[in-house]
């Protein structure tokens, strides 16, 4: 009985960061070498000496087995990967990241790589489904959650962020070279600099695949969602800070004002401490929030001072017309909604780079 060849795939070179593997990692590179895959770059990442034998394995079925002396992050690792590839082979279409660990299915690997062959200039992303109640809680509210910094960040409405499958166009490899992090939230920066880069996002469905909880995953749930989501969370604390300048000065402005003012001292302080506030606060999310030299942000930014205070006196009004109660609760879900607005404004809009 005559055995069917299989079709070799060489339009692009797959990528495996690889930190502390198991015997998924052999598995895995076996199962891409059966489908075709013509090239396989492995990253170590600074593994553990008891992880040896797995690359002593995986080493001869591979092109290369790239070594961090220490563990420096899966960033880094996929970064060291992107400039091997770009130097050895820069005529391939692109380069496609593939998780360690046995997430992802060869398969679906094949399926991304068709998507990618047919849509080269198209970051093609393997986007699992995490509606099932197999999904372990971390998984499924860590996903949850970075979809909607990203909406809101970025405006992309992604199914899944933190997919490592990814089909990455060469051209779109030698950029993330000069993107920041050397972590896990290189992959989510990865996402929010498509835009800028002008890089179309192909969504592709795979399989959702869990082992044992999956607890051979190391991202850190406290260390790494912090840098993920570390530019909201400074803007949320920029935002915490200028509201105790302002409350701060004002007590100041009151103190100092109240001896020669019979009524007007309140307004005075009151537009004086906003005015240091909004101040301060615009320095602070220039500088170290958005880290912005954007020319002409500080008329930019005090015009959407101006049309965020005009709008929430506009639709705290107009519900209270309608329901005729709840003022205080009105005022806290429209300014809510445009915490989150403004940021989106003043990362794409005032410090935009």
């Amino acid at each position: 009985m005559q055995m069917q060849e299989v079709e070799t795939r060489q339009a692009y070179t797959i990528l495996i960061p690889a930190y502390n593997p198991d015997d998924a990692l052999n598995t895995l590179v076996e199962k891409l070498r059966a489908s075709g895959f013509s090239t396989i770059i492995v990253v170590n990442d600074g593994s553990s000496p008891s992880s040896e034998t797995i690359f002593d394995t995986v080493g001869p079925l591979v092109d290369q087995v790239l070594v961090h002396e220490q563990n420096k992050g899966k960033g880094a690792a996929l970064k060291t990967g992107l400039q091997y590839v770009i130097d050895t082979y820069p005529n391939r279409l692109g380069v496609i990241t593939v998780d360690a660990d046995g997430q992802h299915l060869p398969e679906d690997v094949v399926n991304v790589y068709e998507e990618g062959v047919n849509k080269p200039h198209h970051l093609i992303m393997g986007c699992r489904d995490f509606s099932g109640d197999e999904i372990p809680f971390r998984s499924r509210f860590g996903n949850q959650a970075t979809r909607l910094v990203m909406l809101v960040g970025s405006g992309l409405k992604l199914k899944d962020t933190q997919t490592g499958l990814r089909a990455i166009p060469m051209r779109y490899a030698r950029q993330l070279l000069d993107v920041p992090g050397n972590r896990y939230e290189f992959e989510m920066n990865m996402l929010t600099f498509t835009k800028r880069l002008q890089v179309p996002i192909q969504q592709t469905t795979i399989q959702t695949i869990y082992e044992n909880e999956n607890d051979s995953s190391h991202f850190r749930p406290v260390l790494d969602s912090i840098m993920i989501y570390r530019m909201f969370l400074l803007y949320s604390l920029s935002s915490v800070a200028s509201f105790l300048v302002d409350v701060g000065m004002y007590a100041i402005f009151i103190y100092m004002l109240s001896p020669y003012f019979d009524t007007t001292h309140v307004i005075t302080a009151t537009v004086l401490a906003r005015i240091i506030s909004s101040l301060f606060n615009y320095m602070v999310n220039r500088k170290v929030v958005f880290h912005s030299d954007a020319r002409r942000s500080l008329p930019k930014y005090f015009g959407l001072v101006v049309l965020q205070m005009a709008v929430s006196a506009f639709f705290v009004y107009l519900l209270f017309l309608l329901f005729r109660q709840g003022e205080v609760v009105i005022k806290v879900i429209v300014d809510s909604v445009l915490f989150f607005v403004s940021y989106y404004i003043q990362k794409r809009w005032v410090f935009k780079k």
